[in-house]
């Protein structure tokens, strides 16, 4: 018979650490193989869908997207959105001629992207989209349960900053979001921390929120066979959610991580890179949380782990 979950006094985290990162001690479930696997099968099963542009950051997004789709036993589908290219008002002839190699580049580099698939995953169903808006992708996005980006696109702009691609995606997809940690940068690591393997990071701030992102964290804490951690910006208001919510849960291991400081740096102390960091994203239509000074904003830029965004 598995243990219930109680509250107790936390212990200290590091006592060195001025932000007071603190934890409740880990509950451990005895879970069978069976029951496991079973969680790892999504109830629905909807395509992975990924953004790719031939960039680094869309490189390291499809090669998540197909693990993720393998993972997942779903399809995966690469879209890729034309770039064309200004031309001077020259007539009808010359921004015909624009379009038409952009709509060729545009289909070498989705081709380019799926033999790459194919090579490394040789069962996995791919398709391929080519589209000249982001509009375009309806259809695709009706049947997605995942989005897959890069953490930055081919102009250098972050995820989700107004104009980009990714801002484009977003406001039509209305599935989970993954974004992608950058491979370039130093492998972080966390030096005051004791170290740990890989987890699912559930990040609950709003007390609305709490429901959801522990629904959507626990089931990819089961897909993964990876130990859940619920990170909190405030123990008093949060612990009690969590409890509830939690208290019934048998499928994985997990424990409550929280802290007195700001959210988004206790995060980006906390998470190492091989961790999956899951949060709420609300507004989608409005881009809220992705605005320059929100905390979503800020965990985009600060995180040096894969981080997926829910719609709450």
């Amino acid at each position: 018979m598995c243990p219930v979950h109680r509250a107790k006094p936390p212990e200290a985290w590091a006592e060195e650490d001025p932000h007071h990162i603190k934890e409740d001690k880990m509950l451990l479930h005895d879970i069978s193989p069976q029951v496991q696997q079973a969680r790892a099968v999504l109830a629905e099963r909807r395509d992975v869908v990924v953004g790719y542009d031939g960039d680094w950051g869309s490189r390291r997004a499809l090669k998540q997207a197909a693990r993720e789709a393998d993972l997942r036993g779903v399809g995966l589908v690469v879209v890729t959105i034309m770039a064309t290219p200004p031309v001077e008002p020259t007539g009808y002839a010359a921004w015909a001629h624009a379009e038409r190699d952009a709509a060729d580049h545009a289909s070498e580099v989705n081709d380019a992207a799926r033999r790459r698939v194919r090579d490394a995953w040789p069962g996995l169903p791919v398709e391929g989209v080519v589209a000249s808006c982001a509009d375009d992708l309806a259809p695709v996005a009706a049947h997605a349960g995942l989005l897959v980006l890069g953490r930055s696109g081919a102009s250098g702009q972050g995820a989700f900053r107004m104009g980009s691609t990714s801002g484009d995606l977003v406001k039509i997809f209305s599935c989970p979001v993954l974004v992608c940690r950058d491979e370039r940068s130093t492998r972080p690591t966390s030096s005051k921390l004791t170290p740990r393997h890989p987890q699912v990071v559930a990040a609950v701030q709003v007390t609305g929120e709490i429901p959801t992102v522990l629904r959507h964290a626990v089931r990819e804490a089961a897909t993964r066979a990876m130990p859940l951690c619920v990170f909190s910006s405030g123990r008093t208001q949060s612990n009690p959610i969590v409890e509830g919510e939690m208290g019934r849960e048998k499928s994985v291991h997990w424990r409550l991580v929280w802290t007195s400081g700001e959210a988004a740096e206790g995060l980006s102390r906390y998470a190492d890179a091989d961790d999956l960091l899951v949060l709420g994203n609300r507004g989608r239509e409005r881009l809220a949380g992705h605005v320059r000074g929100s905390s979503t904003r800020a965990v985009l830029d600060r995180m040096p782990c894969d981080v997926m965004l829910v719609p709450v």
